[in-house]
């Protein structure tokens, strides 16, 4: 039996934390231990006169059962009864032992007041005058008392358990699907806006937060009707959205805009904005007005988590950010060095007093140039999560980071509605796991919970979750009561009546999510989507010194429509999307999607070597997804309309496109690249002057120079440059172009600079 006591579980903080939820008294303390149970020379050492029985009375051994809760508070008194039969019950004295080092003797019933959460083991024996013991112990989960107005927290999957109804959002098809609990179907799929990717609810009113049409809809929480839609910045890219449990208003993430801001939930008004949140994601926001906002990537060095004072949403204020360092010195074949990132879900525990962060922790630490020590497939990357505490208006304290071992990104989290367990949903390897929340370990684990699995609901009664894996097109539930043997699949439904993308195209993107499948990863730790969730960047710089190249900036999937861009990567190391079975068959320890004997055939193993498509039809369906990407997303940085901005745009794209510049010449538009390959079919490479000692070379050989990146999309790419050195355009065009070999900048004046910046966040 765990003791689960929260100073087992965080003896580092060198103290003993004690979370307090009630008043209360309990039982007396002897000093006595849990550990050690009552022996017949302990319990039946106490002895008293008592008249001996009638041997005509009815004989019977002596039995005790215990009656009571199975959950109590932290701090609140609790009590229990000690039922005692047989022949000399009525006269039988009672030990209570709590589980915590506390003991008493008494009388049947027995109180205490638990100052830790967590199971406590608890025991009571039974004692007869005429030396007859009997005793009983069971397990008690000791919790704070959950919040009044309980927490809440952006999800795409939300129960509305007052009215039977789940709602889930589908990006691809641009709806929400609407789903009845009472026995799991699909109601309606409603259209909403582009891109929905969360949903919350305040009483009648539903909010659906949609990243591609940067807008907010509220509809009604009974059918889905449009009550209004609320635009935002074309380009602000809305994520997150959760209702204030105090009610009334919702809180939204705009990624792009780096900001959060409150609205009114049934006027749809703009109650607040604060600016500042630098590629703000998920949110979780508690009754008393704090907001916990996540910074979706990294920065390399560290993550971090916002906190923001939104008591008074007309006037929110930024607390500060909880640091979460990249870890190092920890790479074997259970745990990678690196840093947390992906931050697509966080939640408070049910009394608002812990806080659970999850993602990727993405090795950048390690490396042949960096480290000497060459990246492996079971220390690139791995699914991992924090625990924090959260007293008062403040940033949480970090008190326990912890990694996965065999299994990838976390894309969601949720706590039961007691607190007693939180819940994992790893997407990659299609796993849920339940694990103690105070002491950790793992309760339980499903194996196989769908495709993507983005999203989790907990029943109000905590015996079953509702998981969504997005790309299996569903919502499952599955009863959790008991963990063992693994929970099957209650009832499942579907989240479309009809599939809105192109089989092949759904086919590759399934594959390009999925690590569970051997010939993608050796051990459920990559896909493709570790680099490049949502089509986008990790923002981060690998060391791919092993791999014949260097230190190289991770480029952005969304708008090269594959190929269309030109060769892939700073290098133009490959000519098809297929030439990644390189990287599933090397660095992430994958089968491969070819055979054994394709891939040896001449010199298919080479990237720029024999042709790799339409050889496999998974690979094939991988790449068409790939290519599918060829949309680009809207600028936060447009101001449309405004004189001001529109004046500095023309006058930076002139400066663009002027031979003063020459920035055209190798950035031609409309692609803004003249990437591709010369008569001879070797790639369009160019010195532009920012090859270092860092750069490595390109396939195992000599480093030319590199491939010209679009410069669409820009706004959304940093940092720049091939090693990510520039952490901003301006330092492109300025700090790391001493030379002008990469634009003829030098010359210009910092107003000319900054048009040509503005320019440049326009496209």
């Amino acid at each position: 039996m765990r003791s689960g006591a929260w100073w087992h579980a965080w003896p580092w903080l060198g103290v003993l934390l004690v979370v307090s939820c009630g008043g209360g008294g309990g039982g007396g303390a002897d000093g006595g231990s849990d550990a050690d149970r009552p022996d017949a020379a302990d319990a039946g050492s106490e002895r008293w006169d008592a008249e001996v029985p009638d041997a005509s009375e009815p004989t019977g051994p002596l039995r005790v059962r215990l009656q009571g809760p199975e959950v109590a508070f932290v701090g609140e008194r609790t009590c229990f009864e000690a039922v005692a039969e047989g022949r000399q019950a009525a006269q039988a004295r009672f030990e209570w032992f709590w589980g915590d080092g506390a003991r008493e003797s008494g009388g049947a019933r027995g109180c205490h007041a638990w100052s830790a959460a967590g199971d406590r083991l608890l025991s009571v024996v039974a004692s007869t005058p005429g030396g007859e013991r009997a005793d009983a112990s069971r397990s008690v989960a000791v919790v704070p008392r959950p919040a009044e107005r309980p927490p809440t927290r952006s999800s795409a999957l939300l129960l509305d358990a007052e009215r039977g109804q789940l709602w889930a959002a589908v990006p691809d098809a641009d709806a929400v699907a609407r789903l009845g609990t009472g026995s799991l179907r699909l109601l309606d799929e409603v259209a909403v806006c582009g891109g929905p990717r969360s949903v919350a609810r305040d009483g009648a009113v539903l909010a659906v937060a949609c990243q591609e049409d940067g807008v907010v809809q509220l509809r009604s929480a009974e059918d889905g009707a449009l009550l209004q839609s609320v635009a935002l910045h074309p380009g602000s890219h809305p994520f997150g959205v959760a209702a204030d449990p105090r009610g009334g208003r919702f809180f939204v993430t705009l990624q792009a805009s780096g900001a959060l801001v409150a609205l009114d939930a049934r006027e749809g008004r703009l109650l607040g904005r604060l600016e500042g949140l630098r590629d703000a994601r998920a949110l979780a926001v508690r009754d008393d007005g704090l907001v916990l906002v996540t910074r979706w990537r990294s920065d390399g060095r560290s993550s971090w988590l916002y906190a923001v004072d939104a008591s008074d949403p007309s006037a929110m204020r930024l607390l500060g950010a909880t640091e979460l360092p990249a870890e190092e010195g920890l790479d074997s074949d259970t745990d990678n060095s690196g840093v947390l990132g992906f931050l697509d879900s966080v939640a408070f525990s049910p009394d608002g007093g812990t806080v659970l962060l999850a993602g990727l922790k993405a090795n950048v630490v390690t490396g042949m140039f960096r480290t000497g020590t060459p990246l492996t497939s079971q220390t690139t990357a791995r699914g991992a999560y924090a625990v924090l505490l959260a007293v008062g208006m403040a940033p949480p304290v970090v008190l326990a980071r912890r990694s996965l071992d065999d299994m990838d990104y976390v894309g969601a989290v949720a706590f039961d509605p007691l607190g007693r367990r939180f819940y994992l949903a790893v997407m990659g390897a299609q796993r849920l796991l339940a694990l103690d929340a105070y002491d950790w370990n793992v309760e339980g684990a499903i194996g196989e919970a769908g495709v993507a699995p983005r999203a989790l609901a907990v029943a109000p009664d905590g015996a079953s979750v509702y998981v969504y894996p997005e790309l299996s097109r569903e919502v499952r539930r599955y009863e959790v009561r008991r963990l063992s043997p693994e929970p099957a699949v209650a009832e499942r439904a579907a989240t479309v009546r009809s599939e809105p993308l192109d089989p092949t195209v759904l086919r590759g993107k399934r594959i390009f999510y999925t690590s569970a499948d051997p010939r993608m990863s050796r051990t459920s730790y990559l896909s493709c989507a570790s680099c490049h969730l949502d089509e986008q960047a990790d923002g981060l710089t690998w060391d791919f010194t092993q791999r014949g190249e260097g230190l190289r900036n991770t480029i952005p999937l969304f708008g090269r429509a594959g190929m269309a861009h030109g060769p892939v990567h700073w290098t133009g190391n490959f000519d098809e999307i297929q030439d990644f079975e390189g990287d599933i068959r090397g660095g992430q320890g994958g089968r491969g999607f070819l055979t054994d004997a394709q891939w040896m055939e001449g010199d298919r193993s080479h990237p720029l070597g024999l042709p790799k498509a339409g050889l496999s039809e998974d690979l094939d369906a991988l790449a068409a997804y790939v290519a599918s990407l060829d949309r680009w997303p809207v600028s936060p940085y447009r101001r449309d309309g405004d004189a001001d901005w529109e004046a500095a745009v023309a006058r930076g794209r002139a400066l663009f496109e002027s031979a003063e510049t020459g920035c055209a010449d190798c950035h031609r538009p409309p692609r803004y690249t003249d990437s591709g390959f010369d008569e001879s079919g070797q790639a369009i490479l160019h010195d532009v002057g920012t090859a270092t000692a860092v750069s490595g070379g390109r396939l195992g050989g000599p480093l030319p120079g590199f491939d010209t990146p679009t410069l669409r999309g820009l706004w959304a790419s940093a940092p720049y440059l091939h090693d990510g050195r520039a952490a901003t355009l301006t330092e492109v065009l300025t700090t790391y172009n001493p030379e002008d070999r990469h634009g003829r900048t030098s010359h210009l004046t910092a107003e000319q600079i900054e048009d040509l910046v503005t320019f440049l966040r326009s496209l």
